[in-house]
């Protein structure tokens, strides 16, 4: 099953990169905070196609992975767990796959016009799953260059 799912999001992912480099894609680098619960931060770098993003709450580290932005599965270690993610743009927005055993997770990230406000829009592809949109807000201190 995990083969087939990769297989059919692959082959989806490669034309969408191809249209996203096309188009405007957003630059999401820099520190955000949780709008609703400040103790939620993302420290989110993208270089040389690809990004890193550390995922804290409060202190504890939560989630920290490099993966290249070609929609290319790579492995992540969160919290002990084993999970394969797939990262890609689709136009505007940010896409991130994630699969942890039978669970899968779809994250769409988007930017507000400004640059300032960051939404996280989380859909379930698992019924154990369930729908949420979170909201940052990014930090006046951080670097937001793409290099």
């Amino acid at each position: 099953m995990k083969t087939k799912f990769s297989t059919v999001i692959l082959a989806g992912v490669f034309s969408t990169c191809l249209y996203a480099q096309a188009s405007g894609e957003p630059d999401v680098s820099g520190n955000w905070v949780d709008s609703a619960n400040g103790s939620l931060k993302w420290m989110v770098t993208e270089k040389d196609g690809k990004i890193h993003v550390q995922e804290m709450n409060g202190e504890k580290v939560e989630a920290d992975y490099t993966c290249p932005l070609n929609g290319q599965e790579c492995p992540v270690s969160e919290e002990g767990r084993h999970e394969t993610v797939m990262i890609y743009y689709n136009g505007d927005k940010l896409v991130e796959i994630r699969e942890r055993g039978g669970d899968t997770l779809k994250r769409r990230i988007s930017l507000s016009p400004d640059g300032k406000t960051m939404q996280v829009e989380r859909v379930p592809l698992s019924p154990t799953q369930k729908s949420e949109t979170l909201t940052f807000q990014r930090q006046a201190s951080a670097g937001t260059s793409k290099s």
